[in-house]
C-alpha cells in the first residue's frame, strides 16, 4: 500500500467571515483531498480571524505561525520555526496562497528541501507593487508549478512575472452543485426586499469597489427602465463605493427601482428571484457570483473583464459586453428578459458547463493529479 501524500497548504490570512473566495476554495480542496487519503496540514501566517476556523470546517491539522510584521524580531524566529517544521514533517508538496506565502512560504519550503512547491495566482494582482513583484519573481525560481484559476489570470501572470506558459496551469474554482438542488422562488422574500411581486429582477452580486463598475449597472438600468418599467434592480453587497452608487441612482431618477440589500448570509436563497444576473467587473480571477448564477439557473450578462469569459461564452450560455459599455449591457439584458427560449438555452448550457468542468469532484481530482505528477517528477 502506498504511503499517503503529505500536503501542506499555507495562506496569509482568513477573511473575517471565513467566506472569501480563496478561503472557501481552499477548505473545499482540503476536505476533498482528505477523502482521497492525503495527509494535510494547513498553516496560516496571521491570527486575526483564525479562531473562526474550527474543526467542523476543515478535516486536517491546523497550525498558526505569526509571520507578517517584518519589523518585529519574533517574525524571524517564527520563520525559522516554519523551516524547522518543514524539515521535521517532510511534506511531499507545499502549496501557497496570497502574497506573503507565495514568497516567504516558497523560500522556506525550498530551504527545508521540500520535494514539490506550488504557488497560486487567483486575481489580477492590482495590489502588487514593485517590491512584491521583485520578491515574487525571485521566489518563482524555486516554484515547480503555478496554478491560476482562469486563463486571463494565467496570461497576466506569464507576462508580468516573466514565467513560461508551461509552468502555469489553469484549474477552475470548484462549486458544490448540490447546494442549488432545492432552491425555489420565494415571493415573500422578494417582497421583503421591497421589490414588487410581479417585477422582473436584474441583479448584481458584488461588493462596492471601483473595480466592480457599479456605475455601469446603474446607467444601464436607466435605459432599461425607459423601455421596461416592470423591472427592479437588486444590488447585493457592501463597500466604499455604495454611497456614490446610490447618489448616481438619485441623479438618474432610478433610485425608486434600485434595491440595496447589503451583505447577506442568505444570498443563495435570493438567486431564484433573479431573472438576469449581471457582473460588470474590470478584473476578477474567476467570479464566484457568476458561478452561483449559473448553478441556480440565472441567465447571465457579464463584462468581458478578467476570467468572466472563461465562464460565459458569448451567445452560447450567456452574453458578454465590453467593459463599461452600459448601452450594450442594457440592450443585452432587455434581449434576455424578452426571450424565454433564449433564457432556457443559456440556463441549460451554463449548467452543462459547470457539470463538465467545475464540480468539486472534478476540481479536486485535477489538484490530486497535479500534486502526484509533481512528486513523481
Amino acid at each position: 500500500m502506498n504511503d499517503p501524500v503529505k500536503l501542506t497548504y499555507m495562506i496569509d490570512w482568513f477573511a473575517s467571515d471565513v467566506a472569501g473566495g480563496t478561503e472557501v476554495q481552499l477548505i473545499n480542496m482540503i476536505n476533498g483531498l482528505n477523502e482521497k487519503g492525503f495527509e494535510i496540514t494547513l498553516i496560516c501566517l496571521r491570527s486575526g480571524n483564525w479562531e473562526k476556523l474550527d474543526t467542523d470546517m476543515v478535516s486536517c491539522t491546523t497550525k498558526m505561525m505569526e509571520i507578517n510584521k517584518f519589523k518585529r524580531p519574533v517574525t524571524y524566529l517564527n520563520y525559522l520555526k516554519l523551516i524547522s517544521h518543514f524539515r521535521k514533517n517532510r511534506p511531499d508538496v507545499v502549496h501557497t496562497f496570497f502574497p506573503t506565502s507565495n514568497v516567504i512560504g516558497v523560500l522556506a519550503a525550498r530551504l527545508a528541501g521540500v520535494k514539490a512547491i506550488v504557488s497560486s495566482r487567483r486575481d489580477y494582482g492590482e495590489w502588487m507593487n514593485t517590491k512584491y513583484l521583485i520578491a515574487t519573481k525571485f521566489a518563482n525560481r524555486f516554484v515547480d508549478k503555478v496554478i491560476s484559476n482562469s486563463h486571463p489570470v494565467k496570461y497576466l501572470t506569464v507576462g508580468k512575472e516573466k514565467l513560461s506558459e508551461s509552468k502555469v496551469d489553469v484549474i477552475f474554482n470548484g462549486i458544490d452543485v448540490s447546494r442549488f438542488d432545492s432552491l425555489k422562488v420565494d415571493l415573500d422574500l422578494k417582497e421583503s426586499l421591497g421589490i414588487p411581486r410581479n417585477d422582473k429582477v436584474v441583479a448584481i452580486l458584488a461588493n462596492f469597489r471601483p473595480m466592480k463598475y457599479h456605475w455601469t449597472f446603474v446607467r444601464a438600468a436607466k435605459i432599461i427602465l425607459d423601455k421596461r418599467p416592470d423591472v427592479s434592480f437588486l444590488l447585493i453587497g457592501e463597500g466604499p463605493t455604495m454611497a456614490d452608487t446610490q447618489k448616481l441612482a438619485d441623479e438618474l431618477g432610478v433610485a425608486n427601482k434600485m434595491f440595496f440589500a447589503g451583505s447577506r448570509g442568505d444570498v443563495i436563497d435570493l438567486l431564484p428571484i433573479i431573472d438576469v444576473g449581471v457582473n460588470c467587473s474590470e478584473a476578477e480571477g474567476l467570479s464566484n457570483a457568476i458561478m452561483e448564477y449559473m448553478c441556480a439557473g440565472v441567465p447571465c450578462v457579464v463584462s468581458d473583464g478578467g476570467g468572466n469569459t472563461d465562464l460565459i461564452h458569448n451567445g452560447v450560455n450567456g452574453y458578454t459586453f465590453d467593459l463599461d459599455d452600459h448601452d450594450a449591457l442594457a440592450h443585452l439584458t432587455l434581449e434576455v428578459l424578452g426571450d424565454d427560449e433564449l433564457c432556457h438555452r443559456f440556463i441549460e448550457e451554463s449548467k452543462k458547463f459547470i457539470l463538465e468542468n467545475m464540480t468539486l469532484d472534478i476540481v479536486v481530482s485535477k489538484y490530486e493529479e497535479t500534486y502526484k505528477n509533481l512528486i513523481q517528477k
